[in-house]
């Protein structure tokens, strides 16, 4: 029990010592208020509201009812009066060092992934509860409860105790964080029984942590909590856990996904009764996976999610040196490592391995390089020549390489480190040579081509690729970038794609298979026939597929094997001797059959623009249905815009929350569009714009390789260059995509779907056939008439709403601000959305901004129109003039890269009437006389490339139209990215 200052019915305000701040659920506060009805508030406007239930999302709320506090029990006190009594402890104050030094110690070991923590401040109040009516103090108190507030400079604790909760069985209470400005409510648990004692809660992010450990093991479920929370796909991390006690003689277990079934098991050793340690097993999975703690090989009950990242998306400590190790024949061979990330200690050893990986067994294959090596060496190398290998060998064409300590309490970070994904080509040489002879990557092409060949039903049901790089990057629903061949990224490779500029795959999968799209210069898609660098399906999608942990399924490694290593066989590695086998059954899907999607957004202050390029205006606040498939619901919160002028008050976007099937994404303004309301006392600022909640837990997408996430039905993906988080797409696995993005005080939001779907889809987005509706322009809306048609998708039923707390407005007087008509700027060109912009905010930014969408929204609109072209001129293994197959241009065919020249050859793309068809009709063939393959390596030349300014204009037309997708990242996310490119072709 804590004894300090007694107060009986005043609120005490507590101002910070300078430079200290308290950061609770993501904002900064200098001042504090302590409540004696049993609350510590970080806002003066808190209110003890015991009528209000906090925890009931569909509660109604205004701006004015909801700031942030903390209240271990807020009890409606009829009959019960309530006091306090608080110190304050200082690190600069000597009698108050004692304290925070043990209270910082107890922390360090309460909660994972902290191991020492020095306190500056810290406030510690006791609330006493007793009966009105009573005359003792002692005889009649119901309850007393202590909060501590504690602070190190960057992370705050809460640390409450309950002495004795019985009296509170009969007595209606609630106990939790409330994060405030419409962000939500954590609740501590539902009965009194589940507070009593001392709970740690980390409350500086705005996903709670709970510390300490649950000794009632006998329940049949809890919740863990585990740090890291995001972690490599090839496993080898090392991570703390937390939920049940730890025993000395428990055997702890981290199971990896579902219980039945699981991903893998990784090992564990017990730190103290609160923290053990695990190792993180090689998975056949990436997204939101559950782990589990199992305890004694019997059950797992506590668990927790991770998030498992793509392997050529996580940061590698291991460098492989030497020539060879990407080809068919190397030397001497070295594994370089980074000590430190493994262990600290001085006598660590370590063995060096390769980790095979097959469709059948998966990682079930482990191959000694080095054995028994000092971790602190950092280095090992070996003869490659002196490692054997059989026929199982033979069967593991690619995996990674592994350093793993011996002793897993000796390791730091990881227990492994690992190499990227690479193929094994020296190491599957020595056996496949005594096989098939000298002509082994022959036989291995061929062989595989002949299974291939008998089934290509699978890229018959593949979206056929855009026509051009511009409908590539605004088509976000269907096609994202591939990082292996990105021109917004520093260091563009298109190591399997030379000469071209960018790549796209297809977000969806069908039957485990994937689309791959590549464009040249001149913004034309490639095709796999002309150039052997061309665009090429993927029989297994490079992100896998759901559900994970199936042959096929398996991200990178299962497209690797299929449709990575074969291109190792029949081209790269045989001198493209035998890759127009390889591109007969990697044909690309051709984009004459391509169909664009629609677009529609809500930008400025609330102007809309439906799928059909008509034009609105949201006057008043409240929730709307923006857009509603068959599997997808968007809904759009307007708020005030209380930069606008007083008398003239606008209404901007605040809030998106999409809806697929059971799973929920909200993206929001931090501080739900009232940060503007919130007075603090210093200038932190936290550095995110918008905030996201996945199924109602905040999600963070501050690191390179969590910025991409992905769960059941939907994947959210940051697309800002750095921790931002101001631009996020949505995508469903149906073809559609939401991009929403801040700026100053409001949102934008772009739905793009396809013709099929906004044909039969609902909401402000679909628009009226209302002839009242203004034009694309702006220039002969007439808002007061139109409103009457968005006033129909306002949501009244707080049961079908997705963004919780609802904000209520009476509808019975709705007025739009009217422009006067002499109104006019230089800056709008006329633009009625512009002045709109620029008469209710007086923000020339804000205007032009809102001209400049309109403009790019146009630019949008004719890059989606249909590229009219004839598609592919096929004639398989020709050479050609030019690839441009676009209406009007000629083509030539000149030669052939086998075989001999026979029919018409040259070819002009016309419009027939229906349809665009070369003319003369294609009778071009190369005839082979035998079926011997020549070594002319040549591909088609690419002639006709647009001159170098076209590329400046297609980059700028994506990027104003907000869908770059992760411009700076490092381009590592392909197979091919971990062997040397210029030692991959020596044959053995």
């Amino acid at each position: 029990m804590i004894f300090g200052t007694l107060v009986e019915n005043s609120t005490v305000h507590i101002i910070l010592p300078e430079n200290t701040s308290v950061l609770y659920f993501g904002e900064y506060y200098n001042i504090i208020y302590l409540h004696p009805e049993g609350i510590l508030a970080f806002d003066s406007r808190v209110k003890y509201n015991p009528d209000r239930m906090y925890k009931d999302p569909q509660k109604p709320w205004t701006s004015s009812d909801d700031y942030p506090f903390i209240a271990p029990i807020m009890i409606k006190k009829s009959q019960i009066a309530s006091s306090m009594s608080f110190n304050i402890h200082l690190s600069s104050n000597k009698s108050s060092q004692e304290f925070l030094d043990n209270l910082g110690d107890v922390i360090s070991e309460s909660f994972v992934g902290i191991q020492s923590v020095s306190l500056i401040f810290a406030v510690s109040v006791t609330w006493y509860d007793t009966e009105r009516t009573c005359n003792s103090r002692e005889m009649c108190q119901i309850t007393n409860h202590s909060l501590i507030l504690a602070v190190d400079g960057q992370q705050t604790f809460a640390v409450m105790e309950f002495n004795d909760t019985t009296p509170l069985h009969n007595v209606t209470f609630q106990s939790g964080f409330n994060f405030g400005y419409g962000r939500g409510w954590f609740d501590f648990g539902a009965s009194s029984e589940s507070l009593t004692g001392r709970n740690f809660y980390l409350v500086n992010s705005e996903r709670p942590i709970k510390g300490g450990c649950d000794k009632n093991r006998n329940k049949k479920e809890g919740k863990a909590f585990i740090s890291p929370r995001v972690l490599d796909m090839f496993g080898g991390n090392i991570v703390e856990v937390q939920g049940p006690c730890f025993y000395e003689n428990d055997i702890i277990k981290l199971v990896v996904g579902n219980i039945s079934n699981p991903y893998g098991t990784g090992d564990c050793y017990r730190v103290s009764e609160i923290k053990a340690r695990c190792t993180i097993p090689p998975l056949t999975a990436r997204g939101r996976v559950t782990v589990g703690i199992s305890l004694n090989d019997i059950s797992t009950m506590y668990t927790t999610t991770i998030t498992v990242v793509h392997p050529t998306l996580t940061k590698r400590f291991v460098k492989l040196e030497g020539s060879g190790w990407g080809g068919t024949s190397a030397g001497e061979l070295t594994v370089r490592w980074n000590a430190t990330k493994l262990s600290i200690y001085p006598d660590a050893r370590a063995d060096v391995f390769i980790v095979g990986y097959s469709e059948k067994a998966f990682w079930d294959f482990h191959l000694p390089l080095v054995d028994d090596v000092l971790v602190s060496e950092g280095s090992a190398t070996f003869n490659s020549d002196d490692i054997s290998c059989g026929v199982t060998c033979a069967e593991y064409e690619a995996g990674f390489i592994a350093v793993k300590v011996k002793n897993i309490t000796h390791a730091n970070l990881y227990r492994t480190l690992t190499s990227g994904a690479m193929p094994f080509g020296w190491l599957m040489r020595k056996h496949l040579k005594k096989v098939h002879g000298p002509q082994w990557l022959h036989e291995k092409c061929m062989n595989w081509y002949k299974k291939e060949v008998k089934d290509m039903q699978w890229i018959e049901a593949l979206d056929p690729c855009p026509c051009s790089l511009q409908q590539a990057l605004l088509d976000m629903g269907r096609w994202q970038t591939d990082l292996s061949c990105n021109m917004f990224s520093k260091t563009p490779t298109c190591a399997f794609h030379k000469g071209a500029v960018h790549c796209v795959r297809s977000v969806g999968t069908i039957k485990k298979a994937g689309n791959q799209c590549c464009y040249g210069a001149d913004g034309l898609l490639r095709y796999s026939e002309d150039t052997f660098q061309g665009s090429t399906p993927d029989r297994y999608h490079d992100w896998g597929a759901i559900p994970y942990g199936t042959s096929g399924s398996v991200p990178s490694l299962s497209h690797g094997l299929a449709d990575v290593m074969t291109f190792f066989y029949c081209c790269i590695w045989a001198n493209y001797k035998d890759c127009d086998f390889y591109m007969d059954v990697r044909p690309t899907t051709d984009c004459k059959t391509y169909k664009p999607p629609q677009q529609a957004m809500v930008f400025g202050q609330s102007h809309i623009i439906t799928f059909d390029g008509q034009t609105g205006l949201v006057c008043e606040e409240g929730d709307y249905h923006l857009y509603q498939d068959s599997q997808m619901t968007v809904h759009g919160r307007f708020h005030e815009n209380s930069q606008s002028q007083p008398s003239i008050k606008s209404k901007v976007l605040t809030s998106v929350g999409v809806k697929v099937k059971n799973e929920t994404v909200i993206i929001k303004l931090k501080s739900g569009g009232f940060r503007e309301s919130v007075h603090l006392k210093n200038n932190h600022q936290s550095e995110r714009i918008l905030d996201v909640t996945v199924n109602n837990e905040y999600q963070f997408f501050d690191r390179e390789d969590n910025k991409w996430q992905d769960f059941n039905e939907l994947t959210v993906v940051n697309n800002d260059e750095d921790s931002v988080q101001s631009n996020f797409t949505i995508l469903s696995k149906h073809g559609v995509g939401v991009l929403v993005s801040g700026s100053t005080g409001f949102l934008h939001v772009t739905v793009t779907s396809l013709p099929a779907l906004t044909e039969k889809s609902q909401g402000l987005l679909k628009g009226s056939k209302d002839s009242a509706r203004g034009s694309v322009n702006g220039s002969d809306a007439n808002y007061d008439i139109q409103f009457s048609w968005i006033l129909q998708w306002y949501i009244n039923d707080t049961l079908k709403q997705i963004i919780p707390y609802r904000v209520e407005n009476d509808k019975s007087d709705i007025k739009c601000p009217k422009v006067l008509r002499n109104f006019t700027s230089e800056i709008c060109h006329g633009d009625v959305r512009c002045l709109y912009d620029l008469f209710t905010t007086e923000d020339d930014q804000k205007a032009r901004r809102t001209w400049m969408t309109g403009q790019r929204y146009s630019a949008s609109m004719a890059a989606f129109s249909k590229v009219h072209s004839c598609g592919l001129l096929s004639v398989p293994r020709s050479t050609k003039s030019n690839v441009n197959y676009t209406l009007g241009n000629t083509v030539k065919i000149t030669g052939c890269r086998e075989g001999t020249l026979h029919g018409h050859t040259k070819y002009t793309c016309t419009n027939a009437g229906t349809s665009l068809e070369w003319v003369p009709s294609v009778t071009a063939s190369c005839h082979q006389d035998s079926t011997a393959k020549t070594s002319d390596l040549g591909t088609s030349s690419l002639a006709g490339v647009v001159a170098s300014v076209v590329i400046i204009l297609i980059i700028i037309v994506v990027i104003a139209v907000v869908i770059i997708q992760r411009r700076k990242r490092e381009d590592r996310y392909a197979f091919h990215r971990n062997y040397d490119s210029s030692l991959a072709k020596t044959i053995g």
